[in-house]
């Protein structure tokens, strides 16, 4: 399981967090600059109408405004209504007052007036030179934040498909083969989607006849097996008899684990709640072993597992312990956190690591060495561990029901 500082969607929306973070921060930094800016603007275009004031005060009225409005300075008759007065920093302010003409500075809807108070008249005048400068921070922060967004939202919708491929894909590893990861985009997972779906897809269908293939084989073998039993059911008793019986029997049994192998491969566990007690007596029963040769010790508790896959892994551990026991019973312990096979017998001729692998035999009994493999993938196929330890002449085959990782 892919934790939350791992997954791609946690790193997307982090970065884009950051990103926003950063993209606003440097918002309000060039706001602040702006705002200093305009300050330092307004001071400059008082100081230059009460600069043209004074220099023209000797002028008639036309020539004084005509350079007010060459400067951008239109006469106005007052201020309007709803116009603010601006509180200028203490510099500018200072810098204002040194002149002759006191200038205050009103803002409007639409744009800045200028007050000069020149003791005995005071006039208004418009500042018509003013852009819209102002505006474009603006524009630029949010054309910024839309592309953000924009790119956020296109690599949400593109990762998007990761999801939905990572359920298809676990909805295939429990057995449901109505799997379909197609992808209608064009992007690289679209691209890894459909391919994976065609691998799945040629997969199933050679899923589908090698199971087919196995029924077949195992449906014509048992036919004729049952009918060389019956036959010699039929002939009288005899070392033959005996001896084909026992192989007819030893068929039957192959047929038995292939068929078990055949369902593992399906890889569809069907969980339900049982105790150990049923499944070990089911697994005694299949064997047709002598009760008296077994010991049962604990096993009350209770275990979500595939009832029909477990007994089959404990039936192939108590067979395997009942076949190569030197001594009886053989044992059969439960302790809460593990069920434990032990019978007394003979040190391995070798690895362990090699006795659960398939088609390995101990003893040259002409067994296909299915067993301990039957056991150890029905273990993996549930996450459990099937642990081995050989101590005082006892062999101890453990299935410990914590998951393992």
């Amino acid at each position: 399981m892919i934790t939350r500082r791992h997954s791609v969607f946690f790193k997307l929306h982090f970065f884009f967090f950051l990103a926003l973070v950063v993209l606003i921060l440097l918002f309000l930094s060039a706001l602040h600059e702006q705002e200093r800016q305009k300050f330092h603007l307004l001071a400059h275009r008082s100081m230059e109408l009460s600069r043209i004031i004074d220099e023209t005060q000797g002028h008639g009225c036309v020539d004084t405004n005509r350079e007010l409005s060459e400067a951008g300075f239109q006469i106005i008759k007052t201020k309007t209504p709803r116009c603010e007065a601006i509180d200028l920093p203490p510099p500018m302010r200072s810098r204002l007052l040194s002149r002759k003409v006191r200038v205050t500075i009103y803002k409007d809807d639409t744009g800045f007036i200028y007050e000069l108070d020149r003791g005995n008249c005071t006039m208004y005048y418009r500042d018509t030179a003013e852009g819209k400068t102002y505006y474009f921070i603006w524009f630029l922060f949010f054309a910024l934040l839309g592309g953000l967004v924009s790119m956020y939202l296109l690599l949400w919708s593109n990762l998007k498909p990761l999801k939905r491929l990572y359920e298809q894909i676990s909805l295939y590893g429990e057995g449901k083969e109505t799997v379909n990861t197609t992808s209608k985009g064009k992007d690289e997972i679209a691209l890894i989607s459909n391919a994976f779906n065609d691998a799945l897809e040629k997969q199933t269908r050679l899923k589908r006849s090698r199971e087919l293939f196995l029924r077949n084989i195992m449906h014509e073998l048992k036919t004729p097996i049952t009918k060389g039993k019956l036959i010699v059911e039929l002939e009288e008793p005899s070392p033959n008899r005996t001896m084909l019986g026992k192989l007819f029997t030893r068929l039957e049994h192959l047929i038995s684990q292939m068929a078990q192998i055949e369902k593992m491969h399906a890889f569809a566990l069907q969980k339900e709640t049982v105790t150990l007690a049923s499944v070990v007596r089911t697994a005694v029963d299949n064997l047709l072993l002598d009760p008296e040769k077994i010991r049962l010790v604990g096993c009350d508790q209770t275990l979500n597992v595939d009832p029909s896959l477990f007994t089959s892994a404990l039936q192939n551990l108590i067979d395997n312990a009942y076949r190569h026991a030197t001594a009886y019973p053989i044992e059969i312990r439960c302790d809460g956190e593990q069920i434990c096979v032990l019978n007394r017998g003979e040190p391995l001729k070798r690895p362990v690591e090699e006795a659960l692998q398939a088609f390995v035999t101990e003893r040259g009994d002409g067994g296909l060495g299915l067993g301990l493999y039957i056991a150890q993938s029905v273990c993996e196929m549930h996450r459990f561990e099937l642990a081995y330890r050989y101590e005082e002449e006892m062999h101890y085959f453990c299935i410990r029901f914590r998951e393992q990782p």
